[in-house]
This record gives C-alpha cells, sequence and structure tokens, in this order.
C-alpha cells in the first residue's frame, strides 16, 4: 500500500469516501455526526475546505511539533529529465501499435512472423505421440518464442488447412528428460490466419489519429507529434524526479517533528476504514483465492501471520500516514496556503480523466461531498510538495 492511501489516487479516495457513513439497523446509511474539533473528513462544498483544514490545523498542533521544513537538501538525478529522440520513437511505435488493425487472411495467406494462428498439432516421437505434445484449436504467435525454436520457426510459410509435418528437436537442457535432445516431428495443419498491420507514421496518419495521442496535446504533423510526445515525456520525468525529491524531504521533515499523540477519533476511523476494506475483499474475492476463513486470507494474500499482526500493521499504518497529513497540514497554515475551489476542481477534472469519468461534478454526484475534502487535501499536499521542494538545496 502507498503512505498516501487517501491522497495518492481517485480509487483510494472513493474508497475513503464511504467512510462518514454508518448504517442503522434496519440497514439505511447514516451521516456520522461530527464535533466541531473533529479531524475526520465530513461532507463539504468545495469552497468550505480550505477553512476546514486550517481548523483540523488547530487540532494537530495539540499533537505535533513541526521540525524545520525549510533549507533542507536531497540528491536529485536531473539527467533522467532529458528523454532522447530512441524514447521518444519508441513512444510513438506504441502509438502506432495502438491503431494497428486485424484481418483474417486464412483464405489465401501464408503465416509469417507476427501473425496469430489458430492450429491443431500432434508431437511424434518415433512415430508415437508424446505426453503433451497435441492440441487442438490452439492460439499462438508466430515468431514469438514460446514453442521451442525448430516448431516456432517452421510454422512460418504455411497454407491455412494443409498438414505438415515439421522436423524438430528438442533442447538438450528441456524441462523433461524424456523428450531433451530428442528429434521428432510435429504434424501441424492451421486453420485460422490473423495479421496485425501497424500503420507508417505519416503527416496523414498524425492527422487522422488525433485521440491516439491526445493525452500528449495537439499535432497535426509527425515533426509537432515527435515535439509534443518529447514534451510529455520529460514532463513527466520532472514530475517524478519533485515527486521523489518531495518524498525524500518529507520523510527528513517527519524525522525532525515530534508527534505526541494521534486524534483519536480520526485515527479509529482511518484503522476502520482499512480493516473494513480488506474484509469486504476477503468476503467477495476470499473463494476465489481458494479462501474460507479470514485469517488464511491475511496471512495468504497479505503475509499476515494471524489477524493480530494484521491489526498491529493497520494502527501503524494510519499511525504513519497521519503523521504526515498532520506535518502537511501544519506546514499549510504556517505558509499561510490557500485551497480554492479552483484548485479542486482543477484537481478532480484530472481524476475524472484518468478514471473515466466526464468531469469533477460527475464524480461528486456518484459519491458525495466528502470527495472535496479528500481531493482538497491532495491539492494541498502538491501545494506544500512546490513550496518545500523550491526551498531546498539539490546534491
Amino acid at each position: 500500500m502507498n503512505k498516501r492511501f487517501l491522497a495518492a489516487g481517485l480509487a483510494a479516495v472513493m474508497a475513503m469516501s464511504m467512510v462518514a457513513c454508518g448504517k442503522n439497523n434496519n440497514g439505511d446509511t447514516t451521516k456520522t455526526t461530527y464535533s466541531a474539533t473533529s479531524t475526520v473528513n465530513r461532507e463539504l462544498e468545495m469552497s468550505e475546505y480550505n477553512d476546514f483544514y486550517l481548523k483540523t490545523a488547530e487540532q494537530y498542533s495539540q499533537y505535533v511539533t513541526l521540525g524545520e521544513y525549510k533549507g533542507l537538501s536531497t540528491t536529485v538525478d536531473r539527467s533522467t529529465e532529458n528523454v532522447s529522440d530512441d524514447t521518444v520513437q519508441s513512444q510513438i511505435d506504441a502509438l502506432l501499435k495502438n491503431t494497428a488493425t486485424t484481418t483474417d487472411v486464412t483464405a489465401d495467406g501464408t503465416t509469417q512472423n507476427g501473425d496469430t494462428i489458430t492450429l491443431d498439432y500432434q508431437g511424434l516421437l518415433d512415430g508415437n505421440a508424446f505426453s503433451g505434445g497435441t492440441a487442438t484449436d490452439a492460439t499462438y504467435t508466430v515468431g514469438s518464442g514460446k514453442f521451442i525454436s525448430d516448431l516456432d520457426t517452421g510454422l512460418a510459410g504455411l497454407k491455412a488447412n494443409v498438414e505438415t509435418d515439421i522436423p524438430c528437436t528438442f533442447p538438450d537442457n528441456y524441462s523433461s528428460t524424456d523428450l531433451a535432445g530428442k528429434q521428432v516431428i510435429f504434424r501441424v495443419k492451421v486453420t485460422k490466419i490473423s495479421r496485425t498491420t501497424t500503420p507508417e507514421l505519416t503527416d496523414e496518419w498524425v492527422k487522422n489519429n488525433a485521440d491516439a495521442f491526445a493525452t500528449y496535446g495537439t499535432a497535426s504533423t509527425v515533426a509537432e507529434l515527435k515535439a509534443i510526445v518529447k514534451a510529455g515525456l520529460e514532463k513527466t520525468n520532472k514530475e517524478t524526479n519533485e515527486s521523489t525529491k518531495f518524498s525524500n524531504l518529507l520523510q527528513t521533515i517527519e524525522d525532525a517533528s515530534q508527534v505526541s499523540d494521534y486524534p483519536k477519533e480520526e485515527l479509529e476511523n482511518l484503522e476502520n476504514t482499512m480493516k473494513t476494506n480488506v474484509q469486504n475483499e476477503f468476503t467477495q474475492y476470499g473463494s476465489s483465492y481458494g479462501y474460507s476463513d479470514f485469517n488464511a486470507y491475511i496471512s495468504g494474500v497479505y503475509g499476515f501471520d494471524d489477524e493480530d499482526a494484521f491489526n498491529k500493521y493497520v494502527t501503524e499504518y494510519a499511525q504513519s500516514y497521519l503523521k504526515e497529513k498532520m506535518i502537511i497540514t501544519l506546514i499549510g497554515q504556517k505558509e499561510g496556503v490557500k485551497v480554492s475551489s479552483d484548485d479542486i476542481k482543477t484537481l478532480g477534472d484530472e481524476l475524472a480523466k484518468t478514471y473515466g469519468y466526464s468531469d469533477y461534478n460527475e464524480i461528486v454526484g456518484s459519491f458525495t461531498n466528502e470527495i472535496n475534502a479528500e481531493v482538497g487535501y491532495e491539492a494541498l499536499y502538491k501545494k506544500i510538495q512546490e513550496i518545500v521542494n523550491a526551498a531546498a538545496t539539490e546534491n
């Protein structure tokens, strides 16, 4: 699990959005009642988040003595931000591959490397079929190397529905000692040939496939496409460096900060959420993994010795997250950081694009206004990252 399990992405945000709801005895959903001093996320409008986070900061100040967070130093490898022409071409090749077309050439085609074929085959050793060497309607990509070399090579150049004998020699180190080093015949009949054609990179392709590279921007020529892909990759690498830089600096800040305790209600809320999520996961998927007992599930899937070990981990994890959140919030308060409705909406729209929603309003409509608190904290986190990183020196 990522330490920022509340603010690392929409999936986590959505899981946590249901925390503030309980069920009455009739199974109806009811909103939790919050006290004026509660730091637990609540339903609020985007415009209310800034005031909410500042009020939580007042509560957090009872538990945290903030360490130095400016003038720190860390190591950053900026060379990774230089994107080569080969890297750009590899990314464009992937875009071209995504627009490839597949056609059935069974009637008049001959198999070639890259074709996906359906075939029947029978392996014969000294004229007798051997175990594991026979299949019907098998699917294979010619040239993929997943069959032994002689058979893989021999599948190129075949006509459909023509039975062919392919002489093969198993490798000396083959896993089956009965076949290792042995000469055999594979009697093969290809019944279907599908061929995928990847388009060439041309100005025309660029003009006609704007959706294929929309995440990078707009382009109408090959040169423009290469430029926006290069810029996009450089931006991504820079963002990765900034995130890594802040993670390292944040660890230094945490080490220098003192935490005397945690807000009880919020800590319990986080613990209960994590436990409920894993319990629901077990209920939904446990049987498909072959587990009917929760202890066996958390042992087999997560590696915990027992439920006590799992609960201990949950507490430590929630404390670790909450320590980070308190520090981020207090830095925001000290620096006078404001999180506006526009900040939340902009970030929410980015998340919506990532997770297949039309916009952030659709996300809020699908869940509750508690999402505003979650996304608001993510926006705050990003602002603190900028402040701390800008004040740090790089080795």
